[in-house]
């Protein structure tokens, strides 16, 4: 062999090496890719039998499609929507996306992508998104509720605001009147007022008149209540605030709710406590969603609920307490309670995120919340925040 054939003989020999070690390095990146690619993919043949798959699914903790077996071969509604559009796939030649299909308690988007040998399904968990979407979502309509509800507490708020003024002044008008009338009655002797003898409702006239005014007050107080628990939080200051108006405000505005659950409803606010710090409305909130779940507990109207408040003096904190002998919370689920969308109330609609949105602004106020229920048989919730003050209250 001449020397010119030998050198190009090891020229030849050079860049086939260097094509051949270019070919292993993106054949290494490509596996790393496909093993390390947080989304599940799986290469299936045109038969739709497993080829190979990626780690996705192990690092998921579901367990990985066997090889050689047909990857949508179950009868769950996952598997036949899936091998329908797997069939499409091979027959037709093109890319298909299929979203939301559900499968296990999550949701699922796929990806089907044709070659020569068969068909790459990419199957990515977007469970998360769709809860963040719908809880956007409920954000909106909360929001816009929100601003309904202030519209129609000011509607009411005017003309309340005309019968708390009429009222008062029938109050002073009968006040001065019943003098007259009994003047009248000793002369000429009991008289028809419209609804009956004079006598008969000379004592329940003027209580008739300050029930009306007390009802017309309520509705004030609750018109009140509602415009400031609607409005938007725009960074509300952190002030000090007593804790037991706070309480009954949150009560007055479960008043309908706890009626209608109960008739042993019990209120027991504690004397001369610390004030607390923090966004009053918030820690109204959460008063709102611990009454509001005590309520949903209780499967008859003899049940109970209790509210107390009080102050521990060792540790400092200010507590609320919401007690129920509803049907308690399940011992497996005391350690979830306030994870993000977990409920026990699927049936009835619950999202999950009123104990987590609520254990957060406890959190934010440098509290807690705390959740126990002995055997299953009611629940108590103490929610628990730091006093503004080191002094003791008084006794």
């Amino acid at each position: 062999m001449s020397t010119e054939n030998r050198d190009d003989l090891i020229q030849a020999k050079r860049q086939l090496n260097n094509v051949l070690r270019e070919c292993h390095e993106k054949e290494v990146f490509n596996f790393a890719l496909f093993q390390h690619n947080p989304s599940a993919i799986t290469v299936v043949d045109k038969d739709g039998k497993v080829v190979k798959s990626n780690l996705a699914r192990r690092h998921a903790h579901d367990p990985l499609p066997e090889l050689g077996h047909t990857l949508f071969s179950g009868e769950s509604e996952c598997d036949v929507i899936m091998k329908s559009e797997l069939k499409k796939v091979l027959a037709q030649n093109t890319v298909r996306e299929v979203s939301d299909v559900r499968a296990g308690g999550h949701i699922y988007a796929f990806t089907l992508a044709p070659f020569a040998h068969g068909v790459i399904v990419i199957r990515q968990d977007i469970t998360e998104h769709k809860r963040a979407e719908a809880q956007l979502v409920q954000a909106q309509k909360l929001a816009a509720l929100g601003t309904l509800v202030s519209g129609v507490a000011h509607e009411v708020s005017n003309p309340n605001n005309v019968m708390l003024l009429g009222l008062k002044t029938l109050r002073r008008v009968v006040d001065d009147l019943l003098p007259v009338l009994d003047a009248h009655r000793e002369q000429a002797g009991d008289f028809e007022v419209g609804i009956g003898p004079y006598s008969e409702f000379r004592e329940e006239l003027p209580e008739m008149v300050d029930s009306c005014y007390r009802a017309a007050e309520r509705i004030n107080r609750l018109v009140t209540d509602l415009k400031g628990y609607a409005r938007k939080d725009e960074g509300e200051a952190h002030v000090p605030f007593d804790i037991n108006t706070v309480v009954q405000s949150a009560a007055d505005l479960m008043g309908s709710t706890i009626r209608k659950a109960t008739h042993n409803f019990i209120l027991d606010c504690a004397d001369d406590l610390p004030p607390v710090h923090g966004a009053a409305r918030r820690i109204e909130q959460v008063i709102i969603n611990l009454l509001s779940n005590a309520c949903q507990a209780l499967p008859r109207q003899d049940g109970h609920i209790t509210v107390s408040t009080a102050y521990n003096r060792a540790a400092k904190e200010v507590h609320v307490r919401v007690q129920d002998d509803g049907v308690g919370i399940p011992p497996e689920a005391l350690s979830q309670i306030t994870d993000p969308f977990f409920t026990t109330k699927h049936d009835t609609g619950g999202t999950g995120l009123g104990l987590s949105i609520s254990r957060q602004i406890a959190d934010n106020h440098g509290g807690a919340l705390v959740f126990s229920s002995a055997g299953g048989r009611g629940a108590l919730v103490t929610l628990t925040l730091p006093a503004t003050s080191h002094e003791e209250p008084h006794a």
